[in-house]
């Protein structure tokens, strides 16, 4: 029996390997996409001169965007302190997650899912975005495939001239002045029922889902904020509380869907890095899903 000669057995394990690596990239690009025509995303703009939302729902044939002001003050979701909106990228980096700080911290204070942030030069623009979405070095959380999508997304609005500018209502944010002097905005009550009307997902309302939520986390007020959160993106959140006899097991956010949600599930674990767990009791005839914050 004729053996392979050593250089060409080198070459085929070589182009094995390639062909192994290929499938492996291949894979993780698929599997860390959230954006769909379906899903959309809501993402967040961070410039070297302001800081913008982008929000996306193809189905819905909706393209919007929103400035935000520079005076405007946002809580860091793991702490009491409140941050600038143009000073929190740099908090974040000085910390070392700053994607993560920005999109939680924000999402949060503001009412809303921010799923991605992305770190372009200059002022925040569409045009702006659609010049970085393909730049190696662009400062991001967004897969391949979703830096492909949003941009032909956008492109297609732009071209057409379907972006819609939107603009945070005066009552939606309350003045504030430091004891240096400096004034300040930060987000009240009336932020919610703004969020309802422009962020919602019609496939997500279309699924009719209630939402309960119970905070473990040992954060005061955290239940509240991802309540607003949910119901700005288009679920009905019946209860929020915090019972450490109704525990589960993970970390983080951890859910049980009680019935058939495909959009709120993908929802959940891909926009909300929710983990899903099997129906605790699938006796109990409860409908829509539970939420643990931990």
């Amino acid at each position: 029996m004729k053996e392979i000669s050593s250089p060409k057995q080198s070459r085929v394990i070589g182009l094995l390997f390639l062909l192994v690596l290929l499938v492996m990239i291949c894979f993780r690009i698929y599997k860390e996409s959230i954006v769909s025509s379906q899903s959309g995303i809501n993402l967040a703009v961070v410039g070297d001169d302001g800081c913008s939302m982008l929000i996306l729902r193809p189905d819905e044939d909706i393209v919007g965007w929103v400035d935000f002001p520079d005076k405007l003050k946002v809580k860091i979701y793991n702490s009491m302190a409140q941050y600038s909106i143009v000073s929190l990228w740099d908090y974040g980096v000085s910390e070392k997650h700053p994607l993560e700080i920005f999109e939680k911290s924000l999402g949060l204070s503001m009412g809303v899912v921010v799923s991605r942030t992305i770190k372009i030069q200059g002022k925040p623009s569409i045009e702006g975005v659609l010049g970085s979405l393909h730049k190696v070095n662009l400062k991001t959380n967004l897969s391949i495939k979703d830096r492909y999508l949003i941009r032909k997304y956008l492109a297609e609005a732009a071209a057409s001239k379907k972006i819609l500018e939107m603009e945070i209502p005066n009552s939606a944010m309350d003045n504030i002045t430091e004891p240096d002097g400096k004034d300040f905005l930060i987000f009240n009550k009336v932020m919610s029922l703004w969020t309802k009307n422009r962020f919602l997902f019609e496939s997500i309302l279309m699924e009719n889902v209630d939402a309960s939520i119970n905070n473990l986390s040992g954060l005061v007020g955290l239940g509240i904020s991802v309540s607003r959160q949910l119901e700005s993106a288009g679920l009905r959140v019946v209860e929020v509380k915090t019972d450490p006899n109704e525990d589960i097991t993970g970390s983080g956010c951890v859910f049980v869907a009680r019935g058939n949600y495909p959009v709120t599930v993908s929802f959940l674990v891909q926009q909300m890095n929710c983990e899903q767990r099997a129906r605790l009791d699938v006796s109990v005839e409860q409908r829509g899903v539970e939420i643990w914050l931990k």
